[in-house]
């Protein structure tokens, strides 16, 4: 039978999708579509941006960072970083970067990046390349990112990268730890759909059924290839100590 919420609304049966191995369970409730769902789908298309890349194998034109081997570089009142690895990762340090920007008063570059194959081989993380990533425009609204950067006070302005140079190492897990939570949270919710991403992410919505109004996405990953990526992280650790 079906379960009921606190409030003794049903919540309906569960719709499990399964595409190369890894499942997505989706299971509905009567609100409006969260901006957690557009997310999460966001990273089931991350597939798809991937073939993208393929063809769009040339740099990118555009303001370069400069050559640096400090983890962040803070010249004439700018705050400029870096990102990597997978979706989860590039939310957080994009966030907690523009966070430390902010309470430090700060103008920040944001890299006008999105890695759509940040699967790491090694221990090393993955940078944006021109190979491995999309401008951020095509995955996220980057106007209306940037306007509600403006509207928490928040100087800011996206760049590329020359690829000739080395990079300004990733952000991590220290920079998250450090930022002003508040200021990550309302980063994070100026996270917007692309109007491109936006219409794929409607049809597919639209093929779970007119009934359908919101969903809670589980991402089960089962593949082989995840099985291998946790026995290399395994091996990782315990050479790490």
């Amino acid at each position: 039978g079906a379960s009921t919420a606190e409030n003794g609304a049903p919540i309906y049966g569960a719709l499990a999708c399964q595409h190369n191995h890894k499942a997505m369970l989706f299971t509905k409730r009567r609100k409006r579509p969260s901006r957690l769902l557009q997310l999460l789908i966001i990273c089931a298309l991350t597939v798809f941006l991937y073939t993208l890349t393929r063809s769009h194998n040339s740099d990118h034109d555009g303001t370069a960072l400069e050559n640096s081997s400090a983890l962040r570089q803070m010249k004439k009142s700018v705050y400029r970083y870096n990102i990597c690895n997978g979706l989860s990762n590039q939310l957080l340090y994009h966030s907690a970067s523009i966070a430390i920007a902010a309470s430090s008063n700060l103008r920040v570059e944001i890299p006008d990046y999105y890695i759509v194959n940040g699967v790491q081989e090694t221990s090393a993380d993955v940078l944006p390349t021109g190979r491995n990533s999309v401008p951020f425009s095509q995955v996220f609204d980057s106007k209306h990112f940037l306007a509600q950067m403006r509207s928490l006070g928040i100087e800011a302005t996206f760049v590329t990268f020359d690829f000739t140079k080395e990079q300004i190492q990733c952000a991590d897990m220290s920079d998250v730890m450090r930022a002003d939570a508040q200021i990550m949270l309302e980063v994070i919710k100026a996270f917007k759909p692309s109007p491109m991403m936006q219409t794929m992410i409607d049809q597919i919505k639209e093929s779970f059924g007119e009934d359908q109004t919101d969903a809670v996405c589980l991402h089960h990953r089962d593949g082989q290839d995840w099985h291998d990526h946790c026995d290399r992280w395994k091996a990782m650790s315990r050479s790490d100590g």
